[in-house]
């Protein structure tokens, strides 16, 4: 997904940094100066206007990159900043780009990740505080943007396990196998190999996108969003038989919901009242492949003359969940008030 960048800075000399940087940033930057000195390429700031451009690029960008005093830029933003999972990263810059510093939204923003990466571009400082990057420990929230994952209570136990990671206290781990390729690492952490194993008395995070796990207290599970649902059905299927059908799959299948990114099936199917009250249902995007699509992909599963009669491809729901995510299904194929569901597990996360 493609990211926004926005450099405000207020010198001249500032001016030609914020010019370096966008030349060999690996994503298009907006620049911004006050008029009295902005380039022909660069956004210019009516007099009296800094204020209100700065806070309004806070609320459309991802990352603001700041060529000024830090002091400005906190008497600046301070009247709109809301909340950490939801405001973009702010890098400040001297304007001899001398250090980068990682201001606001570290990790779930992406600030610090950022830092490093320009300072490396600059040859320059990176200034990042965060106490789990400064004692070199892996972090739970970002662990939670990795995974593009879900954990409840996100303030209180973002604080509780990162404060414990950082003096170095014990936390368990326990990562399913088959979501590991999609960590980088895991440091700080004491990795279990079986959850049956982990320790009762120690604070844990559980990393699954299932619901086998037995609750208890000091645990939390982190619920990747990495799975696709495939789905087929009769004609004016039913909101009672959706949600019906989806609750027995999830129950057969140990599936935590909150895993669920994507819902996809045949065109045919996109004026269904059930399959687009499942997406919002699950907050999950909706896609329609067209039988050409998911030909090749059906190819891999047991068809139906009937379905392929009917809609121009024999297995709708395991073919659409490949095409979707770039794997075959994981799931055997599922039937129930006339509807099919096949499962997929995305091949890269969206971040």
């Amino acid at each position: 997904m493609s990211q926004r960048f926005a450099i405000v800075t207020v010198t001249a000399i500032g001016q030609k940094l914020a010019q370096q940087i966008a030349a060999v940033w690996p994503q298009p930057v907006t620049i911004y100066a006050p008029a009295k000195i902005a380039a022909p390429t660069t956004q210019s700031i009516a007099r009296g206007t800094f204020t209100t451009v700065v806070q309004d690029l806070f609320k459309q960008v991802d990352c603001l990159i700041c060529i000024m005093a830090s002091g400005i830029v906190v008497r600046t933003l301070a009247p709109v900043i809301e909340d950490k999972t939801t405001d973009p990263a702010v890098l400040v810059l001297d304007e001899r780009g001398q250090h980068v510093i990682s201001l606001l939204s570290g990790h779930v923003g992406g600030a610090n990740q950022w830092t490093t990466e320009l300072a490396t571009l600059l040859a320059a400082e990176p200034v990042v505080t965060t106490a789990t990057d400064t004692e070199q420990v892996q972090a739970l929230d970002l662990l939670m943007k990795q995974l593009n994952g879900w954990y409840p209570e996100f303030k209180r136990n973002t604080k509780w396990i990162n404060g414990l990671l950082a003096a170095g206290q014990p936390v368990a781990l326990y990562i399913e196998p088959y979501l590991r390729t999609y960590v980088d690492q895991l440091h700080g952490f004491t990795v279990v190999a079986d959850w049956h194993e982990l320790p009762s008395d120690t604070p844990t995070v559980i990393i699954s996108d299932r619901t086998v796990f037995p609750k208890r207290a000091q645990t939390v599970q982190l619920i990747p969003r990495c799975n696709v649902f495939g789905i087929g059905c009769r004609k004016n299927v039913t909101i009672a038989q959706a949600q019906q059908a989806w609750l027995e799959f999830c129950q057969q299948q140990n599936l935590a919901w909150q895993s669920i990114i994507q819902i996809a099936s045949i065109d045919k199917k996109a004026h269904e009242p059930a399959l687009h009250y499942l997406a919002a249902t699950f907050n999950c995007d909706l896609t329609f492949y067209t039988a050409a699509e998911l030909t090749a992909a059906a190819e891999h599963y047991p068809q139906s003359a009937f379905v392929k009669k009917t809609v121009g491809v024999g297995n709708v729901a395991a073919a659409s969940a490949e095409v979707a995510s770039g794997q075959q299904t994981i799931t055997p194929r599922f039937a129930s008030q006339e509807m099919t569901f096949a499962l997929a597990r995305l091949k890269q996360l969206e971040k």
